[in-house]
């Protein structure tokens, strides 16, 4: 057998990088819309238990009154790409999260039928940013965008 067979062969046998969320880990500070008012949000994005991400979620909307949420959440990836894990808000909902991680995006679908379904988008940008954008699924089917902020990374 040629080298270049035997290299062929290692090359096919080389498993593939698991999937990971480890890109969008730091500590992030934002600015942008949610609920049609100016919005300022930080995420803090790091390795939890057994593999896990976990993320701090604060958000603060300004006016009469003003708003103030708070969520955290974990989250598990497979193999495949997957994503799993519940999300805990300040008004103590727990909702299930379900999503998947692509390239420099990862989304997660959050809740269920029986209250509200939504969507959460968190997009790496080539200059460094995040962008994240989320949506509540309407009963045509199509995603009515509720909040959008565009995140910067303190930490590195």
């Amino acid at each position: 057998m040629s080298i270049w067979w035997a290299a062929a062969l290692v090359a096919l046998a080389a498993p593939a990088e698991a999937p990971t969320l480890a890109a969008w880990h730091g500590q992030w500070v934002g600015e942008g819309q949610a609920f049609g008012k100016p919005a300022t949000a930080t995420l803090s994005i790091a390795p939890g238990e057994a593999g896990t991400t976990a993320l701090a979620y604060r958000l603060s909307i300004e006016g009469e009154p003003p708003v103030r949420y708070s969520a955290d959440a974990v989250y598990a990836l497979d193999a495949k790409g997957r994503v799993r894990g519940q999300w805990t808000d300040n008004y103590g909902r727990t909702r299930p999260v379900s999503g998947g991680v692509a390239g420099a995006t990862w989304w997660a679908h959050w809740g269920s039928a029986d209250v509200e379904i939504g969507r959460s988008i968190y997009a790496l940008n080539g200059d460094g940013t995040l962008t994240v954008s989320d949506s509540v699924l309407q009963d045509d089917g199509g995603w009515r965008l509720f909040a959008m902020r565009r995140y910067r990374c303190t930490n590195g």
